[in-house]
């Protein structure tokens, strides 16, 4: 059961939130956000490996420190497609949180919900606090109706969303496990208790029906793979268009996206 809720609960943060916080790892790459990066009123703003502010307006205009660049016209195409790729990327990444909170749900109710009863208490903590955690960045996202909004740094001291998430996650789900493993065994005293059950049959109980949960939770995420392989894609786009824009003069330290393919 720890294991079918783990895994979910951890689909979604890898693949979703740490995306942009830290880290994003599929079979298909391996993708490191370094720094801090601000997309909010149209324009996108940077702090660089040499703690320089570059800032990129959404007619493609760029300023260093508060002074603006010359750039030439194929500078202004590199520094164009940057700033499209990362405006594009944040939709896809709150459908990917969308997919991974659906399937961390659906955990819920299938397995919590399927050991302790629909009015556990455990269940509907957890289902809450994913809920509240997607509800968070949404607004964050979409705060403003003129322009998409993305502040790592927010996301980091406001909602936790940095790189320690993963050891985060690790606490939520152990605390919850405890949690549940607690309610879940007052109930199988009582039935015991009234000559229901035992715990050999509820031990193969939890091994069937953990099977069956985690056999439909590997089906839905094919959905979130795709999304996933999608967002790598778009990722992986960004990385080569910061290589570009590394050629501008100032700009060799922008260093945000870099991408390492997996052995």
């Amino acid at each position: 059961m720890k294991k079918v809720i783990a895994t979910t609960i951890s689909l979604c943060a890898l693949t979703a939130f740490n995306v942009n916080a830290s880290q994003y790892n599929s079979e298909q790459c391996d993708i490191n956000l370094n720094g801090d990066l601000r997309f909010a009123e149209n324009a996108l703003t940077l702090k660089t490996k040499a703690d320089d502010e570059v800032r990129i307006t959404d007619s493609y205009m760029v300023f260093l420190n508060g002074q603006k660049l010359s750039l030439s016209a194929e500078e202004t195409r590199w520094v164009k497609g940057y700033y499209e790729g990362i405006e594009q990327s944040i939709p896809q990444v709150m459908t990917v949180a969308a997919e991974g909170i659906k399937i961390a749900n659906y955990a819920v109710t299938e397995v919590l919900r399927g050991f302790l009863g629909p009015q556990s208490k455990v269940a509907s903590q957890l289902e809450i606090k994913l809920n509240d955690l997607y509800g968070k960045l949404k607004d964050h996202v979409y705060q403003n109706p003129e322009s998409l909004t993305f502040d790592s740094a927010k996301l980091e001291s406001e909602l936790g969303l940095g790189p320690d998430f993963n050891a985060e996650v690790d606490l939520i789900v152990s605390e919850v496990m405890e949690s549940a493993m607690g309610e879940f065994f007052v109930q199988m005293g009582r039935s015991m208790l009234n000559g229901d059950s035992s715990i050999e049959s509820f031990e193969q109980r939890m091994k069937k029906m953990g099977e069956a949960i985690e056999t439909k939770v590997e089906s839905q995420t094919e959905s979130i793979e795709q999304e996933a392989k999608k967002l790598c894609e778009m990722l992986t786009t960004i990385d080569a268009s910061e290589s570009n824009v590394q050629k501008i003069k100032g700009l060799n330290d922008v260093d945000i996206v870099t991408r390492n393919k997996n052995a």
